[in-house]
């Protein structure tokens, strides 16, 4: 699998094209699917801003590149972490069993923790840019981030399994099927991405999940047809 800044870009375009028609459509329905619907838009921008790192790349600017891996990473490391968590909250039905309460927090507690955890990093990125180093390797762009210091603390689980399960739990664990069909999704575009482009995981893995995010927009239409047609049987 070959990758450039013409994927890339051709790939924002289609993203950004199916994300305004998923608006439009998101538009219709209650509870509000509108954050659903903008997460094609966002990794269109996400791949507007690789495919800009592309071409620094190729014109051999490093000082140019940072920039706009800067702005990748805003999705990466930022909004990814909290938005998914809180689109699934915001569509999870409330429920007065104890198990539907139990979801609800669960949810709101991953966007809550998404929201810090995603802001103390980016936050470090943003003031220390002269940490971050951007390489091809293998026709893949490989983004590396050296800190000159170690952390005292210590947690038990890796930064990229927390930074999954932050992701997933609300996916996976939604009352509604098509949210967690989207959640396997994206567990398949994980392991395969570590499995396979271990290299450069994270460039390659946003790409997958940025095409998996076209199946939102089947998900919202099918929303709406499932609601016309009810609204149609009255």
């Amino acid at each position: 699998m070959c990758f450039s800044a013409t994927v890339s870009y051709s790939a924002a375009a289609v993203l950004v094209s199916a994300g305004v028609y998923a608006v439009q459509q998101a538009r219709r329905l209650h509870p509000p699917y509108w954050m659903w619907a903008l997460v094609p838009i966002f990794f269109g921008i996400q791949q507007a801003f690789e495919g800009r790192v592309w071409q620094e790349l190729d014109a051999g600017d490093a000082s140019a590149v940072v920039p706009f891996a800067l702005g990748f990473h805003f999705f990466s490391h930022f909004l990814w972490l909290w938005w998914f968590p809180l689109c699934s909250y915001l569509v999870e039905p409330e429920k007065s069993n104890m198990i539907g309460k139990i979801r609800k927090r669960v949810f709101a507690g991953c966007a809550i923790f998404g929201a810090f955890s995603g802001t103390l990093v980016y936050s470090v990125m943003l003031f220390n840019p002269e940490w971050m180093s951007v390489a091809v390797r293998e026709n893949s762009i490989l983004y590396q981030f050296s800190v000159p210091y170690r952390s005292p603390i210590h947690i038990p689980i890796t930064p990229a399994a927390l930074y999954a399960l932050t992701i997933l739990v609300p996916l996976l664990f939604s009352s509604h099927k098509l949210i967690r069909i989207f959640g396997a999704l994206i567990v398949v575009s994980v392991v395969l991405a570590s499995e396979a482009y271990s290299y450069a995981y994270v460039s390659v893995w946003c790409f997958f999940a940025a095409a998996l995010s076209l199946y939102l927009v089947y998900m919202i239409r099918h929303l709406v047809a499932a609601e016309l047609k009810g609204i149609s049987s009255k």
